[in-house]
């Protein structure tokens, strides 16, 4: 489980450190690592451990095969699905002896240049952000919950 947000530097060589407890979290799973790919919704770079990853997977292409003999499904080959969609974009990121990563180009470049990042805890999987954007995303994301939980008590925002 991937809990609170951490800032962490980015070294002159590019590299970052991975949260200790996250860490130990992804190595249990066998991988000094975690899968990684650009966020579908923000700029930002969405990381899942090797089992939720493969459980991501699972599902999307479940959803796939639910449309098969589909009007849909038909129009599209094999390859065309959001499987293999996520399974060309993602990308293997280990951590070293130390627990520091370098991150590919791809992915380094939905972050663009930043001396610090935000590791942002989402339960099962979590997010990468230059330390500005998560400034930005944490305060909307505070605002609503605010908000909803003002609402759901009767009182105002």
């Amino acid at each position: 489980m991937f809990l609170s947000t951490y800032m962490m530097k980015v070294d002159k060589k590019g590299r970052i450190s991975v949260p200790a407890p996250w860490r130990a979290h992804l190595t249990e799973e066998g991988f000094d690592g975690f899968i990684a790919f650009p966020s579908i919704t923000h700029d930002a770079i969405d990381a899942r451990g090797i089992k939720a990853f493969h459980a991501l997977m699972d599902r999307l292409q479940a959803d796939t095969q639910a449309k098969a003999g589909t009007f849909e499904a038909e129009l599209f080959t094999d390859g065309d699905n959001h499987a293999a969609h996520l399974s060309s974009i993602a990308v293997d990121v280990g951590f070293d002896a130390e627990g520091r990563l370098s991150l590919p180009p791809p992915l380094k470049s939905v972050l663009g240049d930043c001396e610090q990042v935000a590791f942002v805890g989402r339960h099962g999987f979590f997010q990468i952000w230059a330390d500005q954007a998560w400034a930005r995303q944490a305060q909307v994301e505070r605002d609503a919950f605010r908000s909803r939980v003002l609402a759901h008590r009767g009182g105002s925002a």
